[in-house]
């Protein structure tokens, strides 16, 4: 026996699953979405591995803004009007003022308005990312996205937008991802992501599943990620809890 043979290998790094459920039109996902990465970023000293995969929800209605928010003739729909709308002016700017408070706490950028686009393309180019690139082709692709409507106020229903932002993390040329946001290339599974969410009683985001044991309702802060995943790491998988333990902000 040689001794190579004889030397024992390293036990395989443990991996954790996170499951970030997010809108790109929420800026509680937005925020907390950075608040993660600081989190995974404070667990350097553990050995362990975290593969974040964020699936899409959708909190606007497929009648209240057109898929593509620039259609001929219609006014992009502004994001300040429409939390008017929604809420009163009152309730909006009172909601709109927590979500600054919470983007300075964060350290983020935050435009005062923004355009208000349904994110279904958006999606499913971010599902193809995660299938061709993992979470870090997903992840670089998602700073661009949750940028744009927050920081840029972009439109990020718009297919040439998108199509640079493909071509910019490599999933594909601009040309290739202009012909697979106008085709159906997954829409299927977008949808199906979509309703499995609401079926599992998803009703608002971020929705936060990690490692299939700990779910977390909404924005949190850094710390609180923090402490449940240095908690599961440290850990032994055969005595952590089988249930999912509900967290809400």
């Amino acid at each position: 026996m040689s001794d190579s043979d004889s030397t024992l290998s390293p036990e395989p790094q443990r991996t954790i699953k996170i499951i970030f459920i997010s809108d790109y039109l929420c800026a509680f996902c937005y925020i907390g979405k950075k608040s993660l990465k600081d989190a995974i970023a404070g667990c350097r000293d553990l050995d362990v591995r975290f593969d974040v995969e964020f699936r899409p929800f959708t909190l606007l209605c497929q009648s209240s803004v057109p898929e593509v928010a620039k259609v001929k003739g219609e006014k992009v729909p502004n994001r300040r009007d429409y939390l008017v709308r929604k809420f009163g002016r009152e309730q909006a700017e009172s909601k709109w003022k927590v979500v600054e408070e919470l983007a300075q706490k964060a350290g983020l950028p935050l435009a005062e308005d923004g355009i208000v686009a349904r994110s279904t393309l958006a999606h499913r180019l971010s599902v193809k990312a995660y299938k061709v690139g993992g979470q870090a082709m997903q992840g670089r692709l998602n700073d661009i996205l949750f940028d744009a409507v927050f920081t840029d106020c972009q439109d990020v229903s718009d297919i040439e937008f998108l199509a640079d932002a493909a071509e910019k993390v490599g999933l594909m040329t601009k040309t290739e991802a202009t012909t697979f946001l106008q085709d159906t290339d997954c829409k299927n599974c977008v949808n199906q992501m979509i309703e499995a969410a609401r079926a599992s009683g998803v009703n608002g985001v971020p929705s936060i599943i990690i490692d299939g044991k700990w779910a977390l309702n909404g924005v949190q802060s850094t710390e609180c990620y923090l402490q449940i995943l240095r908690k599961i790491a440290q850990a032994s998988p055969m005595t952590e809890c089988a249930s999912i333990v509900s967290v809400e902000s």
